[in-house]
């Protein structure tokens, strides 16, 4: 493993995820660094319903206001619901 990377991206989540697949055909070198888990392939995880609406992930870790220092919790996701279709 080399110690000089041209692009570190933290997280693999829609934008690390994104980035990194965009730089690849670059050929600088990339390191990705993820924390997290893989998600299972599950019907679940690929319906926007059970992600966004049912709150199936929470975020385990800890949220600080850049400007006051204070530990915050993000607001959920659940008020806003899309009006049905149809």
């Amino acid at each position: 493993m080399t110690d000089h990377y041209d692009v570190i991206v933290i997280g693999s989540g829609a934008g690390g995820g994104t980035l990194t697949h965009a730089l690849a055909p670059t050929g600088k070198r990339i390191l990705l660094l993820e924390r997290g888990d893989f998600l299972p392939r599950e019907p679940q995880n690929w319906d926007s319903k059970s992600v966004w609406v049912d709150l199936r992930y929470h975020n385990s870790g800890r949220w600080t206001d850049a400007d006051t220092g204070e530990e915050f919790a993000p607001p959920s996701a659940a008020p806003y619901r899309y009006p049905p279709r149809g």
